[in-house]
């Protein structure tokens, strides 16, 4: 044979060997996942839950995936397709994967949009310094016979496998479990405002549990139907006396519920346990010139009502805590609680319960505090909790009376002490006395409403990027925390694990360091300003109160020159306490902006240092092995110059 012949065969040959091997690499679905949270395969729960799809319910999956998307989009792309094509090579005969990419006005966006409600998204495609708009298709339909579950778009927060095992498993339901939620003057079920003539709508929350729940608005003046499978009370210290025995009945048997009690809703002050029930709809609700509405009905005994359940509630307590992770955040106030791994180490989250399963922070904004009641035998589990630089304020000190407006606030208390202990913010109560079967109660208690509201469902779906330079610069988990509540209150706990697959932030342990120095140091600056202006008021009440008692006790005044002596000395007294207040302020606002400067002027240092070794280790590789390859040549050369031609040789 010609040696042409002879390479062109073996060159054939090596290149149809290639290309069989890589189709049965891709037929058999073999792959490696090597980062540390194992992101990019799907979980053995998914891999039996693809198994379990049989040609006598078959589902369906049609994806309508963009060919092009902006940058920021890629991830969540390639993630979405890489499930769909796993999905596809392990499912059976019942399950069908159809992928789309479907470009502007083409039958295939008509399709999507007409047949299953999936309409493509507008986002900012940024190409260096250009900005330009983009219609993206990342949308999935999952159907099985007349059960249907649609996921119009997945956005940067959102995790591809997480929605599509449950939208599958929506779908491979015979019946959904049902979500009642109680109506109450937190209408988070939506309401139609007679004042607006328009309609409230509903909270996020309520379109998140539809996605996996029968979500249903019970009345809370009648029993709860027996097929409520969980129970959402919002806002439970605005019921009556009546539906809390309605309440207390469902709990007594056994049955789950969320309870949330929140000391100062900042959607609605109004419902602040301290105030009456609203009135009902179509009355005047608003307070003028003095004179308020006497409101709805008396509230319940909801205090009583913990209690028996094995919890105690102050109802007028605020937390704060002054741990704040996030920089950006810097001017929040401290009753923006920051539930995360603390700078000192400790963790907040019981992990041994799914509830807090794979949650790395949740924010609960103004919330309150719970802990067990006093001889109660059932078990309370924290779930969320302040650190140990925490405290709280009294309802009282952060809101005021208007004589127009009515109750004003939230006003940040001048003062506030650290207590050192962690304040319970949400838990989780099982077991006592029950009338069910021997099944314990089981109630969640969230001292806070607010930790639910929209804004954490828009941050969830938009992922943490806030400057768009495409790395996700902030995470909560309200959602992940609400969802995993609901799930574990029903016993099905099959989606924890998936939604606490996420990848992980690895904080710069040196710069929380430097903040928390910094920060010590201010909170000791404001609690001694704080001190001396205690003792400067102190020194001139004492100052105000002798003078009056002097010229009380002066018998050759008359009553009508004390009150005019005693009106001047206050008028004295209030000028000098209000000229030392005013300085005070001015020194503490000095010195705290110089403990700012100097925490800044640290944390850069640290970061100079940061960007100068990671600007120069990625070149240290490749001038070493320059300097080997150099060294290596010059032996070389070397080896081959004759002796005779060396210097010295003789």
């Amino acid at each position: 044979m010609h040696p042409r012949v002879h390479r062109f065969i073996r060159f054939a040959s090596i290149a149809v060997t290639a290309v069989s091997l890589t189709y049965m690499a891709q037929r058999a679905n073999v792959r490696a996942d090597v980062t540390a949270e194992k992101l990019n395969q799907v979980t053995p729960a998914t891999r039996d839950l693809i198994d379990a799809v049989t040609p006598e319910r078959p589902v369906a999956i049609h994806a309508f995936v963009s060919r092009e998307v902006p940058r920021d989009y890629v991830t969540v792309r390639a993630r979405l397709l890489s499930v769909l094509r796993e999905m596809e090579a392990r499912g059976t005969a019942g399950l069908t994967v159809r992928i789309v990419e479907p470009s502007s006005f083409s039958d295939e966006a008509v399709e999507a949009e007409e047949k299953y409600g999936i309409r493509p998204q507008v986002v900012a495609n940024r190409d260096g310094d250009r900005v330009q708009e983009m219609q993206v298709f990342l949308g999935v339909a999952v159907t099985s016979g007349p059960h249907e579950q649609t996921i119009p778009f997945i956005d940067r927060g959102m995790s591809p496998e997480y929605e599509l095992v449950r939208a599958l498993r929506t779908v491979s339901q015979e019946k959904k479990k049902v979500v009642g939620v109680l109506r109450t003057d937190a209408t988070i079920m939506g309401n139609f405002d007679l004042q607006a003539r328009k309609q409230q709508p509903a909270w996020r929350v309520i379109a998140e549990l539809k996605k996996q729940y029968e979500v249903r608005s019970l009345n809370p003046g009648a029993e709860i139907p027996k097929d409520v499978d969980v129970l959402l009370v919002p806002q439970m210290s605005s019921m009556t006396a009546p539906q809390l025995e309605h309440l207390k009945k469902y709990v007594d048997e056994g049955r789950p519920a969320l309870l949330t009690v929140d000391p100062m809703p900042l959607f609605d002050m109004r419902l602040s346990p301290s105030e009456p029930m609203l009135p009902p709809p179509g009355q005047n609700q608003g307070m003028m010139f003095g004179m308020q509405d006497q409101g709805g009905e008396p509230k319940g005994d909801y205090l009583g009502f913990l209690e028996k359940l094995g919890v105690t509630w102050e109802s007028d307590k605020i937390v704060f805590d002054s741990d704040n992770p996030h920089p950006r955040f810097a001017g929040s106030p401290p009753q923006v609680v920051f539930v995360t791994e603390r700078p000192d180490g400790t963790k907040p989250f019981n992990g041994q319960d799914p509830v807090v399963s794979g949650i790395n922070e949740v924010v609960v904004l103004f919330g309150g505090a719970i802990k067990p009641a006093a001889g109660f035998e059932a078990q309370f589990v924290p779930l969320l909790q302040t650190g140990t630089r925490g405290g709280f304020n009294k309802f009282e000190e952060m809101t005021e009376r208007h004589m127009l407006f009515g109750l004003q606030g939230p006003i940040l208390p001048r003062q506030r002490k650290i207590s050192g202990v962690n304040e319970v913010i949400a838990a989780h109560v099982t077991g006592g006395e029950s009338s069910g079967e021997g099944k314990g109660k089981n109630v969640i208690v969230v001292a806070d409403l607010d930790i639910f509201g929209d804004q954490f469902f828009v941050l969830n779906e938009r992922g943490g990027d806030l400057d768009g330079d495409g790395i996700d610069d902030l995470r909560f988990d309200n959602v992940t925390f609400l969802l995993n509540a609901i799930d574990s209150l029903t016993g099905d706990a099959g989606l924890v694990e998936l939604r606490g697959r996420k990848a992980q932030y690895r904080r710069m342990t040196k710069m929380d360091a430097l903040t928390k120095e910094a920060d010590d140091k201010r909170n000791a600056e404001i609690e001694a300003a704080n001190a001396k202006a205690e003792i400067e008021l102190k020194g001139a009440q004492e100052a105000l109160d002798a003078a009056v008692k002097k010229i009380q006790d002066d018998a050759s005044l008359d009553e009508t020159t004390k009150a005019v002596l005693l009106k001047s000395r206050e008028e004295a007294e209030n000028r000098r306490l209000a000229a030392k207040r005013e300085t005070i302020e001015r020194d503490k606002a000095r010195a705290l902006k110089a403990t700012e400067n100097e925490r800044d002027k640290a944390v850069e240092s640290v970061r100079a240092k940061v960007r100068l070794i990671a600007s120069t280790t990625p070149l240290l590789l490749p001038i070493l092995l320059g300097f080997g390859v150099w060294m290596r040549k010059r032996g070389r050369e070397a080896d081959s110059i004759p002796s005779s031609r060396k210097r010295g040789a003789a």
